[in-house]
Protein backbone atom coordinates (compact mmCIF):
# COMPACT_ATOMS: atom_id res chain seq x y z
CA UNK A 1 0.00 0.00 0.00
CA UNK A 2 2.88 2.13 0.27
CA UNK A 3 3.78 4.56 -2.10
CA UNK A 4 6.77 5.58 -0.44
CA UNK A 5 8.05 1.41 -1.48
CA UNK A 6 10.24 1.13 -5.02
CA UNK A 7 10.78 -2.67 -5.52
CA UNK A 8 13.40 -2.37 -8.12
CA UNK A 9 15.94 -0.45 -5.63
CA UNK A 10 19.44 -0.40 -6.33
CA UNK A 11 22.05 -1.65 -4.06
CA UNK A 12 24.93 0.17 -2.07
CA UNK A 13 27.45 -0.53 -4.56
CA UNK A 14 25.24 1.04 -7.42
CA UNK A 15 24.10 -2.32 -8.92
CA UNK A 16 20.63 -2.38 -9.52
CA UNK A 17 19.05 -5.20 -8.37
CA UNK A 18 15.42 -6.70 -7.84
CA UNK A 19 14.97 -8.70 -4.22
CA UNK A 20 13.09 -11.78 -4.51
CA UNK A 21 9.62 -10.97 -2.97
CA UNK A 22 7.90 -14.74 -1.77
CA UNK A 23 4.37 -14.57 -0.35
CA UNK A 24 4.22 -16.98 2.33
CA UNK A 25 -0.15 -16.88 2.39
CA UNK A 26 -1.04 -20.56 0.57
CA UNK A 27 -4.58 -21.20 2.83
CA UNK A 28 -7.71 -20.74 2.03
CA UNK A 29 -10.27 -19.04 3.73
CA UNK A 30 -12.62 -21.23 6.50
CA UNK A 31 -15.69 -19.59 6.88
CA UNK A 32 -18.90 -21.50 8.11
CA UNK A 33 -21.05 -20.45 5.29
CA UNK A 34 -19.94 -19.24 1.93
CA UNK A 35 -19.21 -15.41 1.44
CA UNK A 36 -21.95 -13.91 -0.53
CA UNK A 37 -20.64 -13.13 -3.93
CA UNK A 38 -22.17 -11.50 -6.77
CA UNK A 39 -24.03 -8.49 -5.13
CA UNK A 40 -23.65 -5.35 -6.69
CA UNK A 41 -23.92 -3.57 -2.69
CA UNK A 42 -21.36 -5.60 -1.28
CA UNK A 43 -17.40 -6.30 -2.04
CA UNK A 44 -16.79 -9.46 -0.78
CA UNK A 45 -12.80 -10.52 -1.06
CA UNK A 46 -9.90 -12.21 1.01
CA UNK A 47 -7.18 -11.22 2.71
CA UNK A 48 -3.61 -12.63 4.21
CA UNK A 49 -3.11 -13.09 7.77
CA UNK A 50 0.03 -12.12 9.12
CA UNK A 51 -0.44 -14.43 11.80
CA UNK A 52 1.06 -17.51 12.92
CA UNK A 53 -1.83 -19.83 14.43
CA UNK A 54 -4.01 -18.09 11.28
CA UNK A 55 -1.15 -20.47 9.16
CA UNK A 56 -0.83 -17.06 7.34
CA UNK A 57 -4.26 -18.15 5.31
CA UNK A 58 -6.14 -15.92 3.32
CA UNK A 59 -9.46 -14.47 5.39
CA UNK A 60 -12.64 -14.34 3.46
CA UNK A 61 -13.94 -10.98 4.16
CA UNK A 62 -17.76 -9.44 2.86
CA UNK A 63 -17.71 -5.37 2.91
CA UNK A 64 -14.94 -3.02 3.25
CA UNK A 65 -15.89 -2.19 6.68
CA UNK A 66 -15.23 -6.22 7.50
CA UNK A 67 -11.97 -5.66 5.78
CA UNK A 68 -11.20 -2.66 7.49
CA UNK A 69 -11.41 -4.47 10.93
CA UNK A 70 -9.35 -7.23 9.90
CA UNK A 71 -6.72 -5.03 9.33
CA UNK A 72 -7.35 -3.51 13.03
CA UNK A 73 -6.98 -7.12 14.62
CA UNK A 74 -3.94 -8.21 12.34
CA UNK A 75 -2.29 -5.20 13.88
CA UNK A 76 -3.55 -5.79 17.19
CA UNK A 77 -0.28 -8.08 18.93
CA UNK A 78 -2.85 -9.63 21.80
CA UNK A 79 -5.26 -10.56 18.99
CA UNK A 80 -3.30 -14.23 18.54
CA UNK A 81 -5.82 -15.82 15.92
CA UNK A 82 -9.81 -15.07 14.88
CA UNK A 83 -12.13 -17.18 12.38
CA UNK A 84 -14.81 -15.37 9.86
CA UNK A 85 -17.90 -16.36 10.08
CA UNK A 86 -17.79 -18.80 12.77
CA UNK A 87 -20.82 -20.94 14.06
CA UNK A 88 -24.09 -19.71 14.16
CA UNK A 89 -25.96 -19.38 17.76
CA UNK A 90 -29.65 -19.23 18.43
CA UNK A 91 -30.56 -16.01 20.45
CA UNK A 92 -34.07 -14.35 22.17
CA UNK A 93 -35.04 -11.23 21.13
CA UNK A 94 -37.68 -10.84 23.61
CA UNK A 95 -40.08 -12.03 20.80
CA UNK A 96 -38.93 -14.89 19.08
CA UNK A 97 -36.12 -17.09 18.54
CA UNK A 98 -33.52 -16.26 16.35
CA UNK A 99 -30.58 -17.38 14.36
CA UNK A 100 -27.20 -15.35 14.61
CA UNK A 101 -24.27 -15.85 12.29
CA UNK A 102 -21.03 -13.39 14.13
CA UNK A 103 -18.80 -11.56 11.63
CA UNK A 104 -15.95 -12.98 13.75
CA UNK A 105 -14.69 -15.11 16.75
CA UNK A 106 -11.61 -13.73 18.04
CA UNK A 107 -9.18 -15.26 20.35
CA UNK A 108 -6.92 -12.96 22.75
CA UNK A 109 -3.65 -13.47 24.34
CA UNK A 110 -5.22 -13.57 27.98
CA UNK A 111 -7.31 -16.62 26.87
CA UNK A 112 -11.01 -14.28 26.35
CA UNK A 113 -12.90 -15.27 23.36
CA UNK A 114 -14.78 -12.04 21.38
CA UNK A 115 -18.10 -12.39 19.21
CA UNK A 116 -17.32 -9.52 16.99
CA UNK A 117 -20.33 -7.93 14.77
CA UNK A 118 -19.17 -5.10 12.26
CA UNK A 119 -22.05 -3.11 10.90
CA UNK A 120 -22.08 0.40 9.39
CA UNK A 121 -23.07 3.16 12.10
CA UNK A 122 -26.32 4.04 10.13
CA UNK A 123 -27.41 0.47 10.20
CA UNK A 124 -26.85 0.37 13.96
CA UNK A 125 -29.04 3.38 14.02
CA UNK A 126 -31.91 1.82 12.01
CA UNK A 127 -31.93 -1.34 14.19
CA UNK A 128 -31.96 1.15 17.38
CA UNK A 129 -28.75 1.58 18.21
CA UNK A 130 -26.06 0.08 20.46
CA UNK A 131 -28.29 -0.43 23.49
CA UNK A 132 -30.69 -2.65 20.88
CA UNK A 133 -27.82 -5.57 21.08
CA UNK A 134 -27.97 -5.73 24.82
CA UNK A 135 -29.82 -9.40 24.05
CA UNK A 136 -27.41 -10.68 21.57
CA UNK A 137 -24.60 -9.81 23.68
CA UNK A 138 -26.13 -11.77 26.58
CA UNK A 139 -26.81 -14.62 24.31
CA UNK A 140 -23.27 -14.85 22.84
CA UNK A 141 -21.87 -15.01 26.69
CA UNK A 142 -24.41 -17.67 26.90
CA UNK A 143 -22.74 -19.50 23.66
CA UNK A 144 -19.11 -19.31 25.18
CA UNK A 145 -17.57 -16.16 24.41
CA UNK A 146 -16.38 -14.05 27.29
CA UNK A 147 -17.70 -10.28 25.39
CA UNK A 148 -19.69 -9.16 22.72
CA UNK A 149 -18.05 -6.43 20.61
CA UNK A 150 -19.78 -3.81 18.14
CA UNK A 151 -17.50 -2.02 15.27
CA UNK A 152 -18.43 0.89 12.85
CA UNK A 153 -16.97 2.94 10.90
CA UNK A 154 -17.23 5.49 13.59
CA UNK A 155 -15.02 3.43 17.02
CA UNK A 156 -12.15 2.34 13.91
CA UNK A 157 -9.31 4.86 14.68
CA UNK A 158 -8.81 6.63 11.24
CA UNK A 159 -5.05 7.10 11.49
CA UNK A 160 -4.69 3.52 13.09
CA UNK A 161 -6.29 1.97 10.23
CA UNK A 162 -3.90 3.70 7.83
CA UNK A 163 -0.33 2.73 9.95
CA UNK A 164 -2.14 -1.07 10.04
CA UNK A 165 -2.65 -1.13 6.32
CA UNK A 166 0.14 0.46 5.64
CA UNK A 167 2.14 -2.08 7.68
CA UNK A 168 0.33 -4.72 6.73
CA UNK A 169 1.59 -4.48 3.27
CA UNK A 170 5.08 -5.02 4.35
CA UNK A 171 4.01 -8.19 6.79
CA UNK A 172 3.01 -10.26 4.11
CA UNK A 173 5.93 -9.93 1.99
CA UNK A 174 10.08 -12.22 2.71
CA UNK A 175 11.91 -9.11 2.08
CA UNK A 176 15.57 -7.97 1.74
CA UNK A 177 17.49 -9.31 4.83
CA UNK A 178 20.42 -7.13 3.58
CA UNK A 179 18.43 -4.24 3.58
CA UNK A 180 17.10 -4.92 6.84
CA UNK A 181 20.69 -5.40 8.70
CA UNK A 182 21.43 -2.13 7.20
CA UNK A 183 18.26 -0.08 8.96
CA UNK A 184 18.79 -2.18 12.10
CA UNK A 185 22.48 -0.60 12.19
CA UNK A 186 21.12 2.60 11.28
CA UNK A 187 18.69 2.62 13.86
CA UNK A 188 21.72 1.51 16.21
CA UNK A 189 23.70 4.62 15.16
CA UNK A 190 20.80 6.86 16.61
CA UNK A 191 20.61 5.24 19.87
CA UNK A 192 17.19 3.19 19.40
CA UNK A 193 15.17 5.91 17.95
CA UNK A 194 14.83 8.58 15.30
CA UNK A 195 12.39 10.06 12.95
CA UNK A 196 11.98 8.29 9.76
CA UNK A 197 12.65 10.40 7.67
CA UNK A 198 16.59 10.47 9.16
CA UNK A 199 16.76 6.90 9.17
CA UNK A 200 15.80 6.76 5.43
CA UNK A 201 18.65 9.57 5.02
CA UNK A 202 21.46 8.11 7.02
CA UNK A 203 20.38 4.65 5.93
CA UNK A 204 21.67 4.91 1.97
CA UNK A 205 18.85 2.28 0.91
CA UNK A 206 17.21 4.84 -1.34
CA UNK A 207 13.80 4.84 -2.44
CA UNK A 208 13.69 1.73 -0.46
CA UNK A 209 14.27 2.72 2.79
CA UNK A 210 10.60 3.35 3.67
CA UNK A 211 9.91 0.00 2.85
CA UNK A 212 12.83 -1.13 5.07
CA UNK A 213 11.62 0.62 8.11
CA UNK A 214 7.99 -0.56 7.74
CA UNK A 215 9.62 -4.48 7.57
CA UNK A 216 11.26 -3.44 11.11
CA UNK A 217 8.06 -2.06 12.71
CA UNK A 218 5.88 -5.26 11.13
CA UNK A 219 7.86 -7.59 12.57
CA UNK A 220 7.99 -5.93 15.75
CA UNK A 221 11.52 -4.53 15.89
CA UNK A 222 10.39 -1.01 15.88
CA UNK A 223 7.39 0.27 17.03
CA UNK A 224 6.16 4.45 16.75
CA UNK A 225 6.13 6.30 20.16
CA UNK A 226 2.12 7.84 19.04
CA UNK A 227 0.38 4.87 17.82
CA UNK A 228 -2.13 7.59 16.55
CA UNK A 229 0.24 9.60 14.75
CA UNK A 230 0.70 8.78 10.75
CA UNK A 231 3.29 6.62 10.63
CA UNK A 232 5.06 8.96 7.51
CA UNK A 233 8.22 10.65 7.08
CA UNK A 234 7.82 12.63 10.16
CA UNK A 235 6.84 9.97 13.14
CA UNK A 236 9.62 8.51 15.62
CA UNK A 237 10.06 5.59 16.08
CA UNK A 238 11.99 3.49 18.77
CA UNK A 239 13.28 0.11 19.52
CA UNK A 240 10.96 -0.98 22.36
CA UNK A 241 11.66 -1.90 25.90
Amino acid sequence: MSGHANRSGASRAGVARTPTLLSRHVGKPQPTRRVVTGRRDCITGEYPSGKAQMGYRMVAYEGLLARDYIVLIEDDPCVVSYQEEPAPFRWFDGAEWRLHRPDFAVRYDDGSKVCAQVKPARRVASLGGIGAFGLLAAAAKANGYDRFELWTELTMDAVRLANAALVASERTFLVDEVELHTMRVTVDRFGGDARIVDLRLASGLGDRSFRAVLALVARGELAPVDPFRLLDDHALVRVPA
